[in-house]
């Protein structure tokens, strides 16, 4: 059965094995990508950045292309745009699976991401703060009174993983091999 596009038996019999087995909650998300330097093409491209994306039915690439004020050619969506549709993505896929964990059908999920950025430490002009801000916008809809709605965006934005990873410091692992 599936209710918001979500395939509750998946859902449940992935519940019942992290119940029985907390070690199978532990999932890695990778990608490999490269820059593309002169070496690298063979002629113009119009990006600078390729990734390769494992699903669990195969693969995909992500062209990745810096805006024109950075030295690209504003060809692709840049980085925080990815940025953007991952924290929008995630936040988004945990506030309709809240919803339907408690059986609620919703008839309409929109959001709008955006972010406030201050490129002066990047270009190496200064130590501002580079984010200034994420915003989402939403557009919920469902037979739910406005109070429901917001109490589902709030146990989302508890439980989203993006925004966890906003909240709280992660200091990334970076090695050279």
């Amino acid at each position: 059965m599936r209710l918001n596009n979500v395939d509750l038996e998946k859902v449940g019999k992935t519940m019942e094995e992290i119940r029985a087995d907390p070690s199978k909650a532990i999932r890695t998300v990778q990608i490999e990508g490269y820059w593309m330097t002169e070496e690298r093409s063979c002629g113009p491209v119009e990006y600078q950045f390729v990734a390769t994306c494992r699903s669990e039915r195969g693969s995909f690439t992500l062209e990745v292309d810096s805006p024109g004020f950075m030295g690209g050619g504003g060809n692709r969506p840049g980085p925080m745009h990815y940025c953007l549709v991952g924290m929008a993505s995630c936040f988004l896929s945990t506030l309709v699976g809240v919803a339907t964990e408690r059986g609620i059908k919703l008839k309409t999920a929109e959001v709008r991401a955006s972010c406030e950025l201050d490129f002066r430490k990047p270009l190496g002009l200064g130590d501002q703060p580079i984010v200034r801000s994420v915003r989402f916008d939403l557009r919920i809809e469902a037979d739910l009174p406005r109070d429901g709605i917001v109490q589902l965006i709030e146990e989302a934005k508890e439980r989203c993983p993006a925004i966890y990873s906003l909240r709280t410091p992660i200091e990334p692992v970076v090695t050279l091999v």
